[in-house]
């Protein structure tokens, strides 16, 4: 293992070490080692109360989760990795696949998997909450255990994000993190769900996490609409809405609440105070901020003016500091 780029880390010699660093900022996880080789690793990892992440370096082992070690009190995560050097194997609920270098895999821990690495290796480990991506989460759940390439597409975008992200880990605790994660997010499922319709459980569930990519990417357009969702992906609008019915939002709804969480997110961004509130509402496709107060308020208790306020009070308060 090279890691002469990773000087001033501590160096794990024993897989309990490892075993015992990554279940701190993930879950409890088993890690084991040949016995006929040297064990050294070097991991480098930070974390938020939303997303923890980090970059491990290591000699061939294998990483186990294991349903003796599960409690109710581990958090509900996707473990998603980005494998930069070394080849394995990923196994769960019964499948098992290679994994190459480059690929992206999404792990689900509330299930026991098997992620063998016969050769050193360099991976990026994020730890993503279930509840994080609401109902977005069926994607990650459905591509479990099997891994993504990432030459191409949103793939390639996502691993250079998570590939920027290993090289500077302690980036994560920075202000303005949030950013971050929902670039993560939002590039995972995006990844995830560039797959043939021949390779997901149902063509339907194929079409719903393309229109929800779509839709995400294109938020800021003031013309985005259940029509013009319907025109992009070739169905119709009453379709549309049957393929949203059962979800925690139905589209319109899932929409207005996806745009009014960014215009949250820059009204309590200081970045963003010399903006006025209909400019930020309208650079998210609200062109009539005439409701927009009472809107936030039912979202999320609070009035554009008083997240502005409450933005500019934390901006003191690190001046303070």
């Amino acid at each position: 293992m090279d890691d002469g780029h990773a000087a001033g880390l501590p160096r794990l010699e024993r897989a309990e070490e490892l075993q015992t660093t990554v279940s701190r900022f993930l879950v409890p996880l088993r890690v084991t080692a040949p016995d006929s080789q040297d064990f050294r690793a070097v991991v480098e990892s930070a974390g938020t109360t939303r997303l923890s992440a980090g970059r491990v370096r290591c000699t061939p082992h294998s990483v186990l989760r294991e349903s003796r070690s599960m409690s109710s009190t581990d958090p509900d995560l996707f473990k998603v990795t980005l494998h930069r050097r070394g080849s394995g194997w990923a196994s769960q609920g019964g499948r098992q696949h290679p994994v190459r270098t480059g690929d992206l895999l999404a792990l689900d821990t509330t299930r026991p998997y098997t992620l063998a690495l016969p050769e050193p290796c360099d991976v990026v480990v994020v730890g993503l909450p279930r509840w994080l991506l609401g109902p977005h989460a069926r994607t990650p759940a459905r591509r479990s255990g099997e891994p993504v390439p990432t030459d191409a597409g949103m793939g390639a975008l996502c691993a250079a994000l998570l590939t920027g992200l290993g090289d500077h880990v302690d980036t994560l605790g920075a202000p303005h993190s949030e950013y971050l994660l929902d670039a993560v997010t939002g590039l995972l499922i995006s990844a995830l769900a560039e797959v043939p319709a021949e390779r997901v459980e149902t063509q339907s569930a194929a079409v719903v996490d393309r229109i929800v990519a779509y839709t995400l990417a294109n938020l800021a357009d003031p013309d985005l609409c259940a029509a013009s969702v319907a025109a992009r992906h070739g169905i119709s609008v009453r379709w549309l809405h049957q393929l949203f019915k059962g979800r925690e939002r139905p589209f319109t709804a899932w929409v207005r609440y996806e745009r009014l969480k960014r215009i949250r997110r820059e009204l309590s961004d200081p970045a963003f105070a010399h903006r006025t509130i209909a400019a930020v509402a309208a650079h998210w496709g609200v062109l009539d901020p005439t409701h927009l107060a009472r809107a936030l308020r039912d979202e999320f208790g609070c009035t554009a003016a008083e997240m502005r306020r409450r933005g500019a009070g934390s901006r003191r308060v690190r001046r303070l500091s």
